[in-house]
């Protein structure tokens, strides 16, 4: 552990510090490097092979009962191991044939399985060498020339999936990326100021082949720079400063990858593809643990863009699944991205070639204030009045333009949120000033953002009040909950009343909902098996935030590759190989794989283990206050008790120590 003075203070928890001893832990620099190590000593994997993605094999529910269950117990001959695992994807450069390999971290083959059809994410070093062959093909450097270009290192490319949109002629198999392009005129000039239009390369990420230059129309280069560091802004609106500080130190702590906070306890994850995950959630409620969740994560992100023209059609990344977000984890700067008194955790990830990168303060945990969590005045004069604090766990990752934030949030209330940070820079190309282009805003004279879509996908495996079945098998419903008003007359006397109906989703296909704002509708995770005090099932609620609907048609290429995202809400029986909402391999993946092909099942329900998958996000119309840095859009949803406490957990909170003021 490394600590910090000064006003700020951190602690950093290393990966080869927090891990190795719980199954869930994400895989260390160590383990990593010792069981690639492995697999080539053993000839499983030689100079043919790209590690796709390296993460941790998380055992299953009752195997983890089993092992929590286990741990407690005091006769160490009782004592139930599990043997840490990982799931390698790799890539074989001589076939283009994609195998998974379930391997221990001692180094034993438990599985080798070639994917049949699969195609591997985009990896960084296919990226690196796809701009490499573009930058050096004769065609972009002409191209270039003829628009005033002759300094090819001035010009900066980036590797798009070409979803399904690839031209005919070259649809055969191949995996192929296309290069968007813009002009650096300095090293420290935003290039995305000035948008290369009508020209890119497509490359075939697997030979290195540029198979095409697309060279369609020439539009001028806009000119107006859109600086933003603050050398170079001289950015001098400035505040007094504002220290948080916590003399008596934190009050939280961990056990490793587990954190103690309040009455919460919960474990920190970590994968190459999702990025940051939360596990086995539980709070205490007045010293009995009740479980909550099993795992969250955001399984995908994508963005479609609305925008048809030459530059911007082709642009629907899933940054999860054809990247792996986990990839892109920022290193935290103390006082800039996390305030306070922080823990920080490192992770480790595989790179293609089999070398592994530590990305130091990938993960940022600490306490805020979150003003009043309740008060109350009484006649006789008497105030009640309790400050809310929230503890924070987060991510940030840079994805060429944009960066999202990645926050979890846990309330002394019992409440849980996701919140989704975007920022970063809009994506640009070049039209002419003024011209009809109805699909962007023109942000200075001949640059254009596109409209486009950021649409989420979490992955919610709520447990509610199961830790006693886990062993045996979680049993949850899900209702969905609308609030309606009759007609005026005999149930609605005054034309003021309303009520609630309550429907259980009993089968996968009578599941797949959308948010309804004229009926505040909302869906509850129930346990129909555990009653509260009012011989109700207890349950959590699930609240949608600022959410968005995908406006792409579900014929188009985007459509049947995201058929996910014309749901809000899909519920799904558990299955520990239903991970991704638009399936395992969306990379140039026709469409209809995930969530869309599961449910076809119509599998029940009702009362068993099952998975909510929220789907949430933002219609982004860039505004010109969105130049050159976006400030933070935010998006999330709520996960609230509904009947799982006797009353308010935040009444339990004592009041402030010193007077507020």
């Amino acid at each position: 552990m490394r600590f910090f003075g000064g006003q700020m203070s951190a602690v950093t928890a290393s990966g080869n510090v927090a891990s190795g001893l719980h199954p869930l832990d994400p895989l260390s620099k160590d383990e990593l490097e010792s069981l690639i190590s492995a697999l080539r000593r053993d000839g499983v994997i030689d100079h043919r092979h790209l590690i796709a993605m390296l993460q941790v094999e998380e055992p299953s529910k009752s195997a983890l009962a089993r092992f929590r269950s286990n741990q407690n117990s005091e006769s160490v001959e009782k004592l139930e191991k599990i043997e840490r695992a990982a799931r390698v994807t790799v890539l074989d450069r001589s076939t283009g044939k994609v195998a998974e390999i379930v391997v221990t971290i001692a180094g034993h083959v438990v599985s080798n399985k070639v994917i049949e059809g699969a195609k591997a994410p985009v990896l960084s070093v296919e990226s690196e060498m796809a701009i490499s062959a573009a930058k050096h093909d004769a065609r972009v450097i002409e191209a270039l020339n003829a628009r005033g270009i002759t300094d090819i290192d001035s010009v900066r490319m980036e590797a798009w999936p070409i979803g399904a949109q690839i031209p005919k002629h070259l649809d055969d198999g191949r995996r192929i990326i296309w290069t968007p392009m813009w002009h650096q005129p300095t090293p420290e000039s935003n290039f995305y100021a000035h948008p290369i239009s009508g020209l890119h390369a497509i490359v075939d990420i697997d030979s290195g082949e540029v198979l095409a230059v697309e060279n369609d129309q020439q539009i001028a280069i806009p000119k107006t720079p859109g600086p933003y560091r603050q050398s170079q802004t001289g950015a001098d609106v400035e505040l007094k400063p504002l220290e948080i500080r916590q003399p008596e130190g934190v009050s939280f702590s961990f056990d490793g990858y587990k954190a103690n906070w309040e009455r919460w306890s919960f474990r920190i994850g970590f994968c190459q593809r999702e990025g940051l995950v939360i596990h086995d959630v539980w709070f205490d409620d007045g010293g009995q643990l009740r479980k909550i969740a099993h795992r969250m994560s955001i399984a995908e992100l994508v963005i479609p863009y609305g925008d048809p023209s030459q530059g911007a059609y082709r642009k629907n990344a899933f940054d999860t699944g054809e990247f792996g977000l986990g990839n892109y984890t920022n290193s935290l700067t103390l006082g800039c991205d996390c305030l306070g008194e922080i823990v920080y955790f490192d992770v480790a990830v595989a790179n293609p070639d089999g070398t592994v990168r530590e990305i130091k303060n990938a993960i940022c945990t600490h306490e805020e204030d979150f003003g009043i969590l309740w008060k109350h005045v009484d006649i006789d004069g008497n105030v009640e009045v309790r400050r809310g604090r929230r503890f924070v766990v987060s991510s940030i990752v840079t994805i060429n333009n944009y960066e999202y934030g990645y926050f979890w949030y846990f309330y002394q209330d019992g409440s849980i949120e996701f919140e989704a940070k975007l920022t970063g820079i809009v994506l640009t190309l070049a039209d002419n000033p003024g011209a009809d282009h109805v699909s962007a805003t023109e942000l200075e004279p001949g640059l254009w953002a596109p409209y486009h879509q950021h649409i989420l996908c979490a992955r919610l495996d709520l447990d509610i009040d199961s830790g006693a079945d886990e062993i045996v098998g979680v049993r949850n419903s899900v209702v969905e909950v609308d609030s309606f008003a009759h007609e005026m007359g005999p149930k609605n006397i005054y034309g003021g009343a309303y009520e609630i109906s309550e429907t259980i989703l009993k089968r996968e296909l009578d599941a797949k909902r959308v948010v309804d704002p004229f009926k505040s509708r909302f869906w509850k995770v129930i346990n129909p098996n555990r009653k509260n005090h009012m011989g109700k099932p207890v349950g959590y609620k699930l609240i949608s935030g600022h959410t968005t609907y995908p406006l792409a048609k579900p014929e188009s290429t985007i459509g049947r590759r995201a058929g996910f995202m014309y749901q809000h809400l899909w519920v799904t029986k558990n299955e520990n190989n239903e991970r991704y909402p638009a399936g395992d391999y969306p990379f140039q993946h026709p469409g209809g794989a995930g969530l869309p092909q599961w449910t076809q099942a119509n599998r029940d329900i009702e009362n068993t283990d099952v998975v909510l998958w929220h789907v949430f996000g933002t219609n982004h119309i860039p505004r010109a206050e969105d130049w050159p840095v976006m400030p933070v859009e935010r998006t999330g949803f709520h996960l609230k008790p509904s009947g799982f406490f006797a009353r308010s957990p935040a009444i339990d909170v004592a009041p402030s120590v010193k007077p507020c003021h």
